[in-house]
């Protein structure tokens, strides 16, 4: 993946100071392998010490783990401060540069909304790319004839190749400033390969276990943002004020999004219904739409409203990652 120097000042004023975000991911990833997420759903209201974390996630005796807790808790949700919430309005707002993007005390949350946003993402360009393809998998001839197969298993690959290329390049050494070097050197036991083998492509999986891993994924986001954001007192950031209350969040977690309807559509192109298909994308459209628009309003209400995203904008730099 080429370097840019966006992606270079990215790397040093974020993705390394913040790689904190990164860890506390891939922990709470690996704490619903084996938990429900309502275990720990309505934790951030709570506003946790690092203490009742390293409980909740039943570890025991093992300092790498929670070192990750206390730094994150202790050294970066701590340093947050309540925010002011206002009417939402758009009149004579615009985008501030990238200015409030790199406000040091929430630069780790808009990191935290950065990766929620692109796991939405990820989801969103391949099944895009599915339905330009007039509802067909980009496949080799070869395997032409297993397509109908191998929906749910493209879906996957997709989503943890991007997911895992991305993570490389936050995680990346080369090149960064001697100051975040010396960040880079004070957190070494826990390795850049520890994380990106703790949250992306695991092998051995049917289609079932797919998109439980892929949900495992966004909810971990979905908690890491949600502890950020009551320390600032603000306990659903997804929900926009409009004249309906629209929960993005829900719809995130709804088991007839992406647990039902990728499964479904799946089915629909095994049978070559394709009339089925263009009303399943329908629904996973309308939905697709009120998760991205609800994590803006999220990122929204975080700066300030100074930070406005189109649907599919992120707030940092993905490089090539939408090309591969």
């Amino acid at each position: 993946m080429p370097e840019s120097s966006v992606i270079l000042n990215d790397l040093n004023k974020v993705f390394i100071p913040c790689r904190t975000v990164l860890e506390m991911e891939a922990l709470t990833s690996l704490f619903l392998e084996y938990y429900n997420y309502d275990l720990i759903k309505e934790i951030p209201k709570s506003q946790p010490t690092s203490q009742q974390i390293i409980e909740v996630f039943r570890i025991l005796d093992c300092q790498p783990l929670e070192n990750i807790i206390k730094y994150f808790i202790d050294g970066v949700v701590q340093k947050l401060k309540p925010i002011t919430m206002y009417e939402r309005d758009h009149h004579d707002r615009f985008r501030m540069g990238n200015v409030v993007a790199y406000t040091k005390t929430r630069v780790c949350l808009y990191l935290a909304l950065h990766r929620l946003k692109l796991k939405f993402m990820f989801i969103k360009h391949f099944m895009t790319k599915f339905k330009e393809n007039g509802f067909k998998l980009n496949l080799p001839e070869e395997q032409g004839d297993l397509a109908p197969h191998l929906f749910i298993s493209s879906f996957y690959k997709d989503y943890t190749h991007k997911n895992k290329m991305n993570l490389k390049m936050m995680l990346s050494s080369k090149r960064v400033s001697e100051r975040v070097s010396k960040l880079i050197d004070l957190k070494d036991i826990i390795t850049n390969e520890d994380i990106i083998n703790a949250i992306t492509f695991k092998r051995y999986l049917d289609d079932i276990n797919r998109i439980k891993f892929i949900m495992r994924e966004i909810k971990a986001s979905i908690f890491v943002c949600k502890v950020m954001f009551a320390q600032m007192d603000v306990f659903d950031p997804f929900s926009e004020g409009k004249e309906i209350m629209v929960d993005a969040e829900e719809f995130m977690l709804n088991q007839d999004f992406i647990p039902v309807l990728i499964p479904a559509i799946s089915n629909a192109y095994s049978g070559s219904n394709k009339a089925q298909l263009e009303d399943l994308f329908q629904a996973y459209e309308f939905m697709m739409k009120r998760v991205l628009g609800g994590i803006n309003y999220a990122i929204e209400i975080a700066s300030g409203g100074q930070i406005l995203l189109d649907l599919e904008g992120t707030i940092y730099n993905s490089g090539n990652i939408f090309d591969i």
